[in-house]
């Protein structure tokens, strides 16, 4: 209970303060190695796997910062990750304030998904899962690169479902590939998924990023239309009172951003959380192309870099809107629970 009230704590701090003296929220993307080859996504392709970020490292990372509540893990593929059991359980020794863990995953390793979601479980923190699923059977193992993909995933989140602890869901990144083949795949989940209810599902739509997915170039959202965008996203609008919170604000202001507008949010980007690679750099966001700094320069003490002048500097360029702007729901729920208020900024970059 602590736990959860200095997660709300910090999220109402969100709404007054310029900047949290550290942050609350982070994603990490613990290794590039992947063992699928997206259509939409090039991670697979970065060659700098011999960079990441040790657990040595990691446990220092994580030692220095003691205001950390909502952590983000993703890869790459998470499982793939030597020793991420111990990871999990240096991450959370070292962060007692944590009461979210969510990670990501392809589902091409069932077994190694459950661990992790035990492992999460039994350090008292709550796992959210999300197991991507871009399509009907035949779709998604042509978007991922792999035959046999779909019905891996499948049985990932099944058997995370029976853990009946924390969060599990599907999740679809909607694009161009996939967007006229939605009704196809929830009759496939329906019928592959014993007792699958839409509420188990969450959608995001594609986003081109330098720093994350190495996808520039992709035009993953040419003619897939707001409307149909909108329809689909709207269907998983459903399920606890936080999820159905958010999906809410995430869908009000998306027809915004896909008409080429900035939403006009302040962006918790470098005031409450940020961004760090494998290798240890960070960044305020998966999408901004702005280093704040790299955690080796620091002997991986993350607060002594969220208060260097490089960090501060990149804050205050996104204040004044010089950011590209996004709508990732990893950027776009901190920001929705950051202006709970309703403190719409005025002007727009």
């Amino acid at each position: 209970m602590r736990k959860k009230l200095k997660l709300v704590k910090n999220i109402i701090c969100s709404n007054f303060r310029y900047r949290l003296p550290q942050p609350y929220k982070l994603t990490f993307i613990v290794t590039y190695k992947c063992n699928l080859k997206c259509a939409i996504c090039n991670v697979w392709k970065n060659p700098s796997v011999s960079a990441e970020m040790g657990p040595d490292a990691i446990g220092k990372t994580f030692r220095s910062i003691n205001n950390l509540g909502w952590l983000d893990l993703s890869g790459g593929e998470i499982t793939l990750k030597e020793g991420i059991l111990e990871i999990i359980r240096t991450i959370t020794i070292n962060s007692r304030k944590l009461c979210v863990l969510h990670f990501a995953t392809n589902g091409q390793l069932p077994e190694e998904a459950v661990l992790i979601a035990q492992e999460i479980g039994r350090r008292r923190v709550v796992p959210v899962v999300n197991v991507s699923i871009d399509g009907p059977q035949g779709l998604h193992d042509e978007l991922r690169g792999v035959n046999g993909a779909y019905k891996m995933a499948v049985e990932t989140f099944t058997a995370l479902k029976k853990l009946r602890k924390g969060h599990c869901y599907i999740s679809c990144t909607l694009s161009r590939y996939n967007i006229g083949r939605i009704d196809e795949f929830l009759s496939g989940l329906k019928r592959d998924i014993p007792g699958f209810n839409i509420r188990d599902l969450h959608f995001n739509i594609f986003h081109n990023s330098r720093v994350y997915y190495h996808n520039q170039g992709i035009d993953g959202l040419a003619g897939a239309g707001v409307e149909s965008l909108m329809r689909y996203l709207r269907l998983a609008k459903s399920g606890g009172l936080i999820k159905y919170f958010l999906e809410d604000k995430y869908i009000k202001w998306l027809p915004h951003y896909l008409r080429g507008n900035k939403v006009p949010m302040r962006c918790q980007a470098m005031r409450s959380g940020c961004f760090i690679n494998p290798e240890g750099r960070v960044y305020p966001c998966s999408i901004y192309d702005a280093p704040a700094g790299d955690l080796k320069d620091y002997d991986y003490d993350l607060n002594a870099l969220w208060k260097s002048r490089q960090s501060l500097e990149v804050c205050g360029r996104i204040e004044e809107g010089r950011c590209p702007g996004c709508w990732s729901p990893c950027e776009a729920y901190p920001a929705i629970l950051g202006n709970i208020l309703g403190r719409i900024k005025k002007t727009e970059g």
